[in-house]
């Protein structure tokens, strides 16, 4: 197991969150990486700094996977940098205090007073200034910044927003880029359709992006096949449950993603569930009609014909339970032995010998 040297550019005397953190990057980070950041600004403030990836991924309950995504995140936005060996495992990660004043190595100035009106161009002429000859990574964000098409996704994302973009914005976007690997057009299609419901929050954002990059969604035409299908299982539920005036809240909608996603369920099944859920217990409820979906998805069923052959194999069963049950009912506790057969001459004969036998005892 690969050990992980953490260490400062500086001496550590206490454990702080710096306000730029607060403020810009924590409000558009999702909330498991702003968790690994903390994690590691308070490790590094201890006497042993050596750890591995699986300490972590055991101390969050999750994957080394998740934790290289939330390292990897920080590290395009420059709050880390990260090391390794000569076998390619990460070996070091280094608290950058350049990024404690400005995201992305940037001084405010230097950018334009982005946040106050400066240009993108200008923002982006002074990332590429920044970025030059830094490292791999600051080479693919000079590349990045240096497109066409980036520069009008750039300009189009301040329209959809309202605002000039500042450099944690522009950050989230390379992040999309460079690791979630998405062309301009499916980044601009993301902003595009998030503003349309009233999302303008690149947090709320950064969440769509993460679960198209863990569909494996790189094109437009699969983004939108999937959110035409979300929709079409949200208001289908929303009816069938009979929901109105509310949204669903997370833990809710969660149960969406399982249902479409992992069990792979039409919209019509699952109103099916929905409305079963209601006749059998009066009252929507995601947990009842999850437990009927994943009956479904055990048995195979995926097709409402399928489900109509499982209701007739069903009732089968319980016919035939009934048939094979007498209709006196279950026997009690006071009937039920095996009884001795006697014929009404062996009774006779009995009750004559007990009365002989109670005769000459007399």
């Amino acid at each position: 197991m690969a050990t992980i040297t953490l260490y400062n550019e500086q001496p550590a005397t206490a454990t702080y969150v710096p306000n730029l953190f607060i403020d810009e990057y924590m409000t558009q980070a999702n909330g498991e990486y702003v968790k690994v950041y903390l994690y590691l600004l308070r490790s590094i403030s201890q006497f042993d700094h050596n750890f591995s990836l699986a300490q972590i991924a055991d101390h969050f309950d999750c994957t080394e996977r998740d934790i290289l995504r939330a390292l990897k995140y920080w590290e395009k936005l420059r709050l880390f940098r990260l090391e390794y060996d000569e076998n390619r495992n990460l070996s070091g990660i280094c608290f950058l205090t350049d990024a404690v004043h400005a995201p992305c190595g940037i001084r405010r100035e230097d950018a334009g007073q982005d946040s106050a009106g400066g240009t993108a161009d200008q923002f982006i002429q002074a990332v590429q200034d920044s970025s030059k000859g830094n490292s791999p990574a600051a080479d693919r964000m000079e590349e990045f910044c240096s497109r066409e098409d980036i520069r009008e996704l750039v300009f189009i994302t301040e329209q959809y927003l309202g605002r000039t973009l500042n450099q944690s914005d522009l950050n989230i976007l390379f992040f999309w880029y460079d690791d979630f690997r998405f062309p301009a057009e499916l980044i601009e299609f993301l902003i595009e359709n998030s503003v349309a419901k009233g999302h303008t929050s690149l947090h709320y954002m950064n969440r769509i992006a993460e679960d198209f990059a863990a569909r494996e969604i790189r094109t437009v035409e699969a983004a939108k096949d999937l959110m035409n299908q979300r929709s079409a299982v949200y208001y289908a539920v929303m009816k069938a449950f009979g929901i109105r005036g509310r949204n669903l809240i997370p833990s809710e909608t969660s149960y969406l993603h399982t249902w479409t996603a992992k069990m792979g369920f039409s919209a019509e099944l699952i109103s099916e569930a929905c409305s079963r859920t209601i006749r059998a217990i009066h009252e929507p409820s995601f947990g009842y009609a999850n437990s009927i979906l994943e009956n479904w998805h055990k048995q195979g069923i995926r097709t409402p014909e399928d489900v109509r052959k499982a209701d007739e194999s069903y009732q089968k069963i319980q016919q035939s339970k009934r048939t094979r049950t007498p209709s006196s009912g279950t026997p009690n506790r006071f009937i039920n032995f095996k009884q001795r057969e006697k014929n009404q001459d062996d009774i006779q004969q009995m009750l004559l010998q007990n009365s002989y036998l109670n005769s000459t005892e007399s």
